[in-house]
């Protein structure tokens, strides 16, 4: 054998070496990681077997819905996205921190509220203090792939009250719910109301399963006179490889004997806002996704003006725009959804609520600052 031919066999056997050891640690990442979570079993799985929204073998959604569907515009390739991934035009993320407030939640008052970024919100009713979708920290279970926006106030755990009453929870995705917040938030948490097969995550990361209460679509639950409904939205769900759809998704109603609120978790456009806003509303606020949308994503996330169609569906005073703002996940400027929804809610007589993260508001004087304008 000559000695090229044997160099050249030293060097695929070090590049299949190489590609071996890649596929052995990602596998082991995410065998072992414990921020992929857990599969449903017992009790919690037999109660998703007798769902009507399970098939026998995952979720679905009430209508018809594509993860990807093709663009007919042709105005998204998927080239195209993978290219603004790794080559983003200049103002896809701040070219400087994001302005920001720095609050103390102890001192939030019945009736208020606290936008914490993305899909975070604090806020007080009937002395109880409730938090959505808690995300402080990656976007991603790779530590620092996904990380926040830089922000002259970053909102922290340290900040929130001592005791948060309820934690809720719209699907498992990893902008919306974080292993390492959940483990942090847990010695201030009482209860953590979760769609069904969620638990199953929360309990292997050690929340104890007296503290959660899964919940099916159109399923309610009160806690101190605070009445929750788990409602659809029109999305997906799964944290591994190979799990989409076996844990569900949705969006929450929450009423209190003063304030009637909506939170949307992530969601496609679909007539089923029309259904909840007539049995549920009129809400004196929603709070509707609004960001990390492409055209090829079009049934599971809303454009930001099927996100303002919607709040007019649900019947709502106020549309508070949320998941935009805090992390990159798409391949849109970082500003472009909270303009073009601003701009369709003027043209659709809409009232937009546009705090700055971390600015405490409540609803009789709704703030509506341009504060994106800052650069």
């Amino acid at each position: 054998m000559s000695i090229i031919v044997k160099r050249i066999f030293r060097v695929v056997a070090w590049i299949i070496g190489i590609f071996l050891l890649l596929v052995i640690g990602i596998w082991s990442f995410i065998t072992f990681s414990p921020a992929f979570g857990n599969e449903p079993s017992g009790a919690s799985l037999e109660r998703i077997k007798a769902s009507k929204n399970y098939n026998g073998k995952v979720f679905e959604n009430l209508v018809k819905t594509e993860v990807q569907t093709p663009d007919p515009q042709n105005e998204q390739t998927m080239a195209g996205f993978i290219y603004r991934i790794f080559f983003p035009p200049d103002n896809k993320n701040p070219s400087k921190p994001l302005p920001s407030n720095k609050f103390d939640g102890n001192q939030l008052e019945n009736g208020q509220f606290v936008w914490l970024g993305h899909s975070t919100i604090l806020f007080k009713t009937n002395d109880k203090f409730i938090l959505t979708d808690p995300v402080f920290n990656n976007a991603s279970p790779v530590p620092g792939s996904v990380p926040q926006f830089e922000m002259v106030n970053r909102p922290i755990i340290s900040d929130l009250p001592e005791k948060i009453d309820v934690v809720l929870i719209s699907h498992d995705h990893y902008d919306h719910l974080d292993y390492e917040a959940i483990q942090e938030l847990d010695k201030r948490v009482s209860k953590l109301f979760v769609p069904l097969g969620v638990g199953a995550h929360l309990t292997f990361w050690g929340i104890d399963e007296a503290k959660i209460e899964e919940k099916d679509w159109y399923e309610s639950l009160s806690y101190d006179s605070i009445n929750f409904t788990f409602t659809p939205s029109r999305h997906f769900s799964g944290r591994g490889l190979n799990n989409r759809f076996t844990t569900l998704w949705g969006s929450w109603v929450i009423q209190s004997d003063s304030l009637n609120v909506f939170f949307s978790g992530d969601s496609g456009y679909f007539d089923e806002f029309k259904k909840i806003g007539e049995q549920f509303g009129p809400f004196d606020i929603a709070f509707m996704e609004n960001g990390a949308y492409n055209t090829n994503w079009r049934e599971i996330h809303f454009m930001p003006e099927q996100s303002v169609q919607a709040s007019k569906d649900l019947n709502a005073r106020l549309m508070f725009p949320i998941h935009w703002a805090k992390f990159d996940l798409s391949v849109h400027p970082w500003k472009e959804p909270i303009k073009r929804a601003t701009t369709a809610a003027s043209n659709q007589n809409v009232t937009v609520v546009t705090p700055l993260i971390g600015e405490v508001f409540d609803l009789q004087h709704p703030p509506q600052r341009t504060w994106w304008d800052f650069e």
